[in-house]
C-alpha cells in the first residue's frame, strides 16, 4: 500500500523535472500544489479516493486526479517514469544542495552537459558556473559549500548543516492538532558543534495524532515502528530522528532532563530526589526550587554549571542581538562572492555599525591575495564609501598570511596603514607542535597583529586542528593583548569552546567573526554565538559587541 507521503514524493519529481525540461509553469504550479495539499492531509488519501472525494481535495484537478489514481493503482506513473527517461538522475540528485533549485538544474545541465555532482563541484571551481546566464558567483559558491555539507553527512554532522532542518521539523510539529508544543531537545538544544540525530519533544495527549503529523512532513524518508511515546524515522538527507511525546504536565520535567548531558542529568536527577522534587511549572521553577538559578542549555555539561547556578554565580552569556560588527569578511577582491558593497548592505541590514574587510594577502595565490598595489586601490574604495557614510564604518584590514618561519607576507610598513589585521596559517599544517607553535606565537608578537584567525586550523568531521602548545598561545596573547578569533562558520567553530573557555580564565579578549565568502555567510555569526556561550563567553569577553570607538581604542593601545 502506497502512502500520502509518497504519492505527494511523486508528483513533487513530476513539478521537479518538467521544471527542468522548461516545461509549462503553469503545469508545473499544479503538480506542486497538488504535492502540497497531499503532505498536508490529515486523512488518508487513498480512503478519500475509495470515496470518490479526490477532486475535493485542494489543487487535484482532473488531469492531475487520474495520475494519482494510477498511483494509487500500481504504485508508480508511468508518466513520471517517462520523464526520468528525459533527465539523468545525477541532474535531479543537484536539487539536493541546498539552494540549488530546478531553474538552476537546467541552466547548468543545457549549457555545460554536467549529469553528476562530481562534475559539477569540478566546474564550480575552476569558475564555469558564473559564466553562466542569470547565475553568478554566489552560485559557484553555494554549489562548493553544498557539496562540502553532503560530504560531511555520516554518524555524525555539524550543527549548521543539521539545525535549519530541526527547527523546520519542530515548527511543523508544533503547527499540528493536538500538539500544545514541540522543542527541539538534546544536543541540538546545547547547540553542540556535532550532533549525531535530531531530538524533539512534543506536548500532547495523543501519541497517534503526533505520529500521524510526523507522517505528513513533506521531508520525512522513513518512518520506523513506534512504541512507548517515542517516534523514530530519517528525515531530508537521511538525518535521523526520535521525537518523545509526553503528557503536557510532564513536558517541563521532560525539558529539562532532555536536554542536558548525561552527566548533568545524573547530578540534576540526584539534587531532586533530595530536595523532592518531581514537578514544575517551567524549567526555571525546577532550578529554583532546587536552589539554582536557570542554566542556559549552551552549559548543561557538567562543567561546573551545577555548582555556580547553586551558588547564584552563572555567568551573563553574550547573545548575537549584543555582536555590532564583524571583523573578519572577504569579497570579490579576492575569493569572496560579493562587493564590498553588497557586503556592507548585509551589514547594515543586521544592524551593525561596523565591519572590517579582511581579504586574503598576496601569498595565497589560489584566492586571488591582494598584492600591495591592489590593497592599496582597495584603501582608497574604502575611504570613498567611509565618506559617504555617517552611522556606519568600514575598517580597513587584511587576513595576512602567517608564513613557515612565522613571519607575515606584509611588511610592518603597510600592516600598520590598517585598522584590523587578522593572522591565520592556511598552508603547512604538517609541522611539529613546537613548529606550528613558534609560528603562531611569532605572528601574536607582532605588534601589527590583532587577530589570530582560526586558530588550530580544524575542519569538523574532516580535518582534525594541526598541532599546537594551546597553553603558550594563551599566554603570549594574554601577554600582547592579541585577540582570538571564534571563526562562526559551523564547519570551523575555531577557537572550540574549551579554548574559549581557558581563553576566557586568562583574560583573552575574543572576536566572533563570521569569515563570510559572501553577503549571507555573515548570518552564519549565530554559530560562533552558540560557540561562545559554551565557552562561558560574555560580553565583555567578546571584543566585537563593544561600540567602534571602545574596539578602536584597544585595538591602538593593547599592552605590550
Amino acid at each position: 500500500m502506497i502512502d500520502n507521503h509518497e504519492v505527494a514524493a511523486i508528483l513533487e519529481e513530476v513539478a521537479n523535472i518538467l521544471e527542468i525540461l522548461g516545461d509549462n509553469p503553469y503545469k508545473i504550479r499544479a503538480y506542486r500544489r497538488a504535492s502540497h495539499s497531499i503532505y498536508e492531509l490529515a486523512d488518508d488519501l487513498e480512503d478519500i479516493w475509495r470515496q470518490g472525494k479526490l477532486g475535493t481535495v485542494d489543487g487535484v484537478g482532473k488531469a492531475i486526479q487520474s495520475k494519482i489514481e494510477e498511483i494509487l493503482q500500481t504504485g508508480s506513473l508511468k508518466y513520471h517514469r517517462e520523464l526520468l527517461e528525459r533527465i539523468p538522475r545525477g541532474v535531479l540528485r543537484m536539487l539536493d544542495l541546498p539552494g540549488l533549485g530546478p531553474r538552476t538544474a537546467r541552466i547548468i545541465y543545457e549549457h555545460l552537459g554536467i549529469t553528476n555532482l562530481d562534475d559539477l563541484l569540478e566546474a564550480a571551481k575552476a569558475r564555469k558556473i558564473r559564466e553562466l546566464p542569470g547565475l553568478g558567483a554566489k552560485t559557484e559558491y553555494n554549489i562548493k559549500k553544498g557539496m562540502e555539507m553532503l560530504e560531511s553527512i555520516g554518524e555524525s554532522v555539524t550543527l549548521g548543516t543539521v539545525l535549519p532542518i530541526a527547527r523546520d521539523f519542530c515548527a511543523f510539529l508544533n503547527g499540528g492538532e493536538g500538539i500544545e508544543m514541540a522543542e527541539l531537545v538534546g544536543s541540538i538544544r546545547r547547540r553542540k558543534p556535532v550532533v549525531h540525530d535530531i531530538d524533539v519533544l512534543v506536548a500532547s495527549d495523543d501519541p497517534e495524532m503526533v505520529r500521524e503529523r510526523v507522517a505528513r512532513y513533506r521531508r520525512l524518508k522513513a518512518l520506523d515502528e513506534t512504541g512507548d511515546g517515542v517516534i523514530r524515522g530519517r528525515i531530508s538527507l537521511g538525518f535521523e530522528f526520535e521525537v518523545i511525546v509526553v503528557s503536557p504536565s510532564d513536558f517541563p520535567m521532560a525539558l529539562l532532563l532532555a536536554t542536558g548531558s548525561k552527566e548533568h542529568r545524573k547530578i540534576i536527577l540526584s539534587h531532586m530526589q533530595e530536595a523532592g522534587v518531581t514537578s514544575g511549572r517551567s524549567e526555571a521553577e525546577i532550578y529554583e526550587k532546587l536552589g539554582m538559578k536557570w542554566i542556559p542549555p549552551e552549559l548543561r555539561e557538567n562543567r561546573g554549571e551545577i555548582e555556580q547556578a547553586a551558588g547564584q554565580k552563572l555567568p551573563v552569556l553574550v547573545n548575537q542581538s549584543e555582536i555590532k560588527g564583524d571583523l573578519h569578511i572577504h569579497t570579490d577582491w579576492t575569493d569572496g562572492a560579493h562587493s564590498l558593497e553588497q557586503m556592507v548592505e548585509q551589514a547594515r541590514s543586521m544592524g551593525y555599525s561596523y565591519i572590517a574587510v579582511t581579504d586574503h594577502s598576496q601569498s595565497l595565490k589560489i584566492s586571488r591575495g591582494l598584492d600591495e598595489k591592489r590593497l592599496r586601490d582597495q584603501l582608497r574604495l574604502i575611504a570613498r564609501m567611509n565618506e559617504q557614510m555617517t552611522d556606519f564604518r568600514i575598517l580597513s584590514g587584511i587576513e595576512v598570511d602567517i608564513m613557515r618561519d612565522g613571519t607575515l607576507d606584509f611588511p610592518d610598513e603597510v600592516l600598520e596603514q590598517l585598522d584590523v589585521v587578522v593572522a591565520s596559517i592556511h598552508s603547512a599544517f604538517h609541522l611539529s607542535a613546537e613548529e606550528q607553535t613558534h609560528r603562531i606565537v611569532s605572528a601574536i608578537e607582532n605588534p601589527n597583529v590583532d587577530i589570530i584567525g582560526h586558530l588550530t586550523g580544524r575542519l569538523l568531521n574532516r580535518r582534525a586542528g594541526y598541532q599546537v602548545d594551546i597553553d603558550l598561545v594563551i599566554r603570549a596573547a594574554s601577554r600582547r593583548g592579541t585577540i582570538l578569533e571564534i571563526n562562526a562558520h559551523p564547519d570551523r567553530l575555531d577557537i572550540s569552546e574549551e579554548v574559549a573557555f581557558q581563553a576566557r580564565k586568562e583574560g583573552v579578549k575574543v572576536a566572533i567573526n563570521s569569515d563570510a565568502h559572501q553577503a549571507g555567510d555573515m548570518l552564519l555569526i549565530e554559530y560562533g554565538v552558540y560557540n561562545a556561550r559554551r565557552g562561558w563567553l560574555e560580553a565583555r569577553d567578546v571584543v566585537n559587541t563593544w561600540p567602534l570607538e571602545r574596539l578602536l581604542q584597544y585595538l591602538e593601545n593593547k599592552p605590550g
